[in-house]
């Protein structure tokens, strides 16, 4: 049955897309290959009635059957108009390539059998690199117009050579840009959620979807593509210059904004219109809205194939430059979808939303609630989609000279992809006169289709503009010859703000005297539970681990009852993570709490009661290892003690971000090793690294 769902949800998305490009349906109606003849490959526009009805059914069936993953979809796109714009070049009377510099061609040459013929075959390079496993498809694609796909010349003063050589450049100059094409897009960051797809342990950040592939079969999503964040961009600018503010809102600490955004979230899919579900489909799916939008603006200016292919590569560019940023963003702010928000702060309880599928407005568990566009696999904020489409909207504005568009989408009755044969219950039809109202509703459809946080929209639109002013100012460049002939890209360093979040030192904990004894039901709860209390009015009472039920599975636990006036440290005899349920509130909150060793117990500290759990983590090097470990290295450093000049933390490895304990202030300690400004020593029978900024040495250290 999910087959059968999927090759529908295929048919559908191909049935759309060649309803909207007649001129090659017609063409392929009426012709065999070996008839072709020259007035035909002169007639034609390539990039509108040869290579994208080719391309996109191919982007459909291998990289993204919804059509929404913008990265992968806009890199390619990237790529293909680049090379069809640098074998443009030398036909023009000042244009020039980006990646190549092929001689300029006599005024007599400037035909469009020509340009096309250079086009078509630059293309031809691009698909074969980008999209391989395709071949027999692009091969076939110049053959229909009498094109040999052998012809390898690279002859400068012939349309193929110069397709061929244009092409080849496009690929070569993008194929180390940073997104990592030579390992079949993979991450190169080595970015870890930090929540599960089962468990939110910090309702901050994002957490994978499941996404079910059958029946009883599911699979975890996974941050897609987030090297994009490292990409050399098309315009000249670093990336690291535009920085959001953090949203806020999605800080669970600010518990009203955080429930008040999950609110309207749930609120504005209760209400949702026909309208808005089509509406919001239609901004899904990008090459309906980002593609067929510019097709119809093309045939509306009456471009040029050339001009139409410059038009599309300079909008792909503006989209290209904004991921760039946004995916940047979306790494370091980690943000929570709504769909986790909601489930947190409603767990089990009714909300009134939309149900489902055909189920319209309901009230349903809150752990059920669902969007109603499938949930993108990658954080939340910014959002990628509005910023493409203000860049897009932008980068067309200054290349046609007009905010101008009226283009028009019809939906028929029941055509929904997400509630087929339901929705729209009539058929509609929405007109967007301007870029200007295309990147308005872009924008609000991430909303209606519950993806996005306002907030995440907001930021995205008010600075993705200016990605498509810059793509077209370097366009201009390209097209006037003033520009540089450009070194291959090159992926970008690291994100200088992850790389210092990562190194910095985890802030020490210093647990404050006692004001008043902590209560004997509480300093001893059990023999593996020690709490440390600043006040005496509290009870503390640990629990029995369950096999089944909400709190199955923890290793140790405790519930801690009163007012805690100034805190207190809860330890575990375990090793692992501590989990927080905070009980008091209108529903229960989950939190991860830092935690840090002292005398080989897992604490952490408490600022207001609840129930305090020990979870399984990853296990410290065990005593054992570690002695052995000194012993084999006690000749790295022969002689070297060091002295703490404050309170340390006792890492695992240098500049670590986890701590494996605290160091007192006015230790001595035995160095083993030394790596940099990093010692590694040994204290308590136990090996680990300390900041050799903090210390005083003594005897042999380097």
């Amino acid at each position: 049955m999910h087959s059968l769902k999927r090759l529908v949800a295929v048919a559908l998305f191909l049935l759309l897309i060649l309803l909207y490009f007649p001129t090659a349906v017609a063409q392929a109606q009426n012709r065999i290959g070996s008839e072709l003849t020259t007035p035909i490959l002169e007639s034609i526009n390539p990039l509108i009635d040869v290579i994208l009805p080719r391309m996109y059914p191919v982007i459909a069936a291998d990289v993204s059957a919804a059509l929404g993953d913008a990265t992968l979809i806009n890199r390619i796109n990237f790529v293909v108009a680049l090379g069809m714009v640098d074998a443009a070049a030398p036909y023009h009377e000042t244009a020039v390539g980006m990646y190549s510099r092929i001689p300029r061609q006599e005024p007599a040459a400037r035909s469009n059998r020509n340009i096309n013929t250079a086009m078509m075959h630059a293309a031809y390079q691009a698909l074969m690199s980008l999209l391989p496993d395709r071949a027999p498809i692009w091969r076939e694609m110049l053959q229909d117009y009498g094109l040999n796909p052998a012809d390898d010349s690279r002859e400068q003063n012939s349309a193929v050579g110069i397709g061929n050589i244009a092409g080849a450049a496009a690929v070569a100059g993008r194929y180390h840009d940073g997104m990592n094409q030579a390992g079949r897009y993979q991450d190169t960051t080595g970015y870890m959620p930090v929540n599960s797809a089962f468990a939110l342990r910090d309702a901050s950040r994002w957490q994978p979807g499941l996404r079910r592939n059958g029946v009883g079969i599911y699979t975890v999503q996974h941050f897609v593509t987030p090297q994009l964040a490292n990409v050399e961009p098309f315009a000249r600018f670093d990336p690291r210059s535009f920085r959001l503010p953090p949203p806020a809102a999605s800080n669970v600490e600010n518990w009203e904004a955080y429930k008040g955004q999950a609110d309207e979230a749930l609120d504005t899919m209760a209400n949702l219109t026909d309208e808005q579900k089509i509406l919001a489909e239609i901004f899904d799916n990008k090459i309906l809205s980002l593609g067929q939008s510019y097709t119809h603006l093309a045939r509306e200016l009456g471009l040029s194939p050339a001009d139409t292919a410059r038009g599309y590569f300079v909008k792909t560019a503006a989209a290209l430059d904004g991921s760039i940023v946004i995916w940047q963003e979306k790494a370091r702010y980690d943000a929570v979808r709504p769909f986790s928000a909601i489930r947190h702060v409603y767990g089990d309880d009714l909300v009134r939303t939309w149900g489902g599928p055909g189920a319209g407005t309901a009230e349903i568990p809150a752990s059920a609630w669902q969007a109603y566009l499938p949930e993108a696999d990658h954080p939340e904020y910014p959002s990628g989609s509005t910023c493409g489409c203000y860049a897009t909207a932008q980068a067309l504005r200054r290349f046609a000279g007009s905010d101008a568009l009226n283009w028009t989408v019809s939906y028929p009755a029941g055509a929904s992809r997400i509630e087929p044969g339901i929705t729209p219950a009539r058929d509609l039809s929405f007109t967007f006169e301007t870029w200007t109202d295309f990147a308005e509703s872009c924008g609000q459809s991430r909303q209606w289709g519950g993806v996005h946080f306002r907030a995440a929209v907001e930021e995205s639109a008010s600075l993705c503009r200016s990605f498509g002013d810059m793509a077209y100012e370097a366009y201009t460049e390209l097209l006037d010859g003033s520009a540089a002939l450009r070194e291959p890209a090159q992926s970008l360093s690291p994100d200088p703000w992850l790389a210092q979040a990562a190194q910095s030192r985890a802030q020490a904990i210093v647990v404050p005297l006692a004001q008043t004894p902590t209560p004997e039901a509480c300093e001893m709860v059990s023999e593996t539970i020690v709490v440390t209390s600043m006040t005496s009015g509290i009870q503390c009472q640990a629990l029995e681990n369950q096999p089944s039920g909400l709190f199955a599975g923890y290793l140790d636990a405790v519930d801690i009852r009163g007012v805690l006036e100034t805190g207190a440290q809860v330890c575990f005899r375990d090793y692992g993570e501590i989990l927080y349920l905070e009980t008091g509130g209108a529903a229960p909150v989950f939190r991860n709490l830092a935690s840090y060793q002292v005398a080989g117990m897992t604490c952490s500290w408490l600022e207001r009661p609840g129930l305090v759990m020990l979870v399984a983590a990853a296990a410290p090097p065990a005593a054992a290892d570690t002695s052995a470990a000194a012993s084999a290295n006690t000749g790295e450093l022969e002689s070297c003690r060091v002295t703490t000049r404050e309170l340390l933390n006792f890492r695992p490895r240098p500049a670590s971000e986890r701590a494996k304990g605290l160091i007192p202030e006015g230790t001595t300690v035995r160095a083993l090793e030394r790596e940099g400004n990093w010692f590694r020593v040994l204290y308590e029978d136990a090996v680990g690294w300390i900041s050799g900024d903090f210390v005083e040495t003594d005897g042999g250290c380097g």
